[in-house]
């Protein structure tokens, strides 16, 4: 085995990825599970409101927080700015020895819980947008960085635009295979459209991940995340959001395991793929609620994952940020308190969570 060692990326032995197209087989560079019981850890380091901010003092601010290298970081592409292959941020990442993710997101307004009207999942299958897809996958084979990638966030939620509840919801006689749900189907057809594209110009450094959350709205059969997954075919890695509650002002506070258990949540993700390793794609949670407190909660979710108690995560990433709710703040970041500062260091200081990604090609 040949073993070749970049800034905190590690490559391993080839993998061939056989796609869902007839007879297409690609060879990839892709990120692989990590050893034993380790457990990759990233992170979104506060990349402002729009997730669309990406400098490389961020990222070194937010490890210096954590007392922890981080193996990738998370920043969003909305469609309405542009749908050019995202260089500059991913440079910036990657220069810091991190691996660039990007969740590609196919939305002409930050507004939620509104239909899409410019780029629909029903365009995007028709090709609407391959000219533009095709030229972001031959700038990233040429860039030649190994990088993650998603096809919109939480799938199975309501309030974006790519959910079934916008495309056909739980009918199945108004697109596709007439026992399938239609919205659903349609997100799936979609990501695995734009997947084949990347295929046909043989982009070989990305690994995709799938997206869902543990909370599904609206929440019906045909809104879980397995009837939007593209395959094993296509995807790499399946995640999963995972929060607390986000407002001092919610009338709840329910743990990282209770909101695993609620629905049998866990359940609902592990349907998703047999074979895919998982990771905890966002979590995190408020501080200064009056029901609860978030060092416990950060205490318990470490726990909850480094003894897989419901899903064997072999990565997390954790949503460093704080925004206003109409006056009440939801306080993410790890620095929210001191207490909370504190108890992350802690937990984030177990040597099974590594910083090092190890890829095959």
């Amino acid at each position: 085995m040949h073993v070749l060692i970049l800034p905190l990326l590690l490559f391993l032995q080839p993998e061939l990825t056989t796609r869902h197209a007839p007879g297409m087989k690609i060879r990839r560079t892709t990120l692989q599970p990590p050893p034993g019981q380790s457990v990759y850890f990233s992170a979104y380091p506060d990349f402002g409101g729009d997730e669309t901010n990406v400098t490389a003092q961020r990222i070194r601010d937010f490890e210096s927080l954590a007392g922890k290298n981080i193996t990738w970081a998370c920043f969003s592409q909305l469609w309405f700015e542009g749908m050019d292959y995202p260089a500059d941020a991913i440079h910036a990442i990657a220069g810091e020895g991190v691996i660039p993710y990007v969740r590609m997101q196919p939305r002409s307004t930050r507004q939620e819980y509104v239909p899409e009207t410019v780029f629909t999942l029903d365009r995007i299958i028709a090709g609407d947008f391959d000219v533009e897809l095709r030229q972001w996958a031959r700038d990233a084979k040429a860039d030649g960085i190994p990088i993650c990638v998603e096809f919109c966030v939480e799938v199975n939620g309501e309030w974006f635009p790519w959910n079934g509840f916008w495309n056909g919801g739980g009918t199945t006689d108004g697109y596709g295979d007439p026992a399938y749900p239609d919205g659903p189907e349609r997100y799936r057809d979609a990501y695995r459209h734009v997947i084949d594209l990347f295929d046909e110009e043989r982009t070989d450094n990305i690994t995709w991940f799938f997206h869902a959350t543990s909370y599904s709205e609206p929440a019906q059969e045909w809104n879980k995340p397995k009837y939007y997954y593209p395959g094993d075919d296509y995807i790499d890695w399946v995640g999963v959001s995972v929060y607390g509650s986000l407002d001092p002002r919610d009338n709840y506070w329910d743990t990282f395991d209770e909101t695993l258990e609620n629905n049998n949540a866990y359940q609902d993700i592990l349907d998703i793929s047999s074979h895919k390793p998982f990771a905890l794609l966002e979590f995190g949670v408020t501080d200064f609620h009056p029901l609860g407190s978030k060092p416990q909660w950060l205490v318990g979710a470490f726990d909850s994952i480094l003894t897989n108690r419901y899903i064997h995560f072999s990565a997390i990433n954790y949503w460093h940020e704080n925004w206003d709710n109409d006056g009440s703040m939801t306080t993410l970041r790890i620095d929210s308190s001191p207490e909370s500062l504190t108890t992350f260091q802690n937990g984030i200081a177990d040597p099974r969570f590594i910083s090092v990604g190890f890829f095959a090609w």
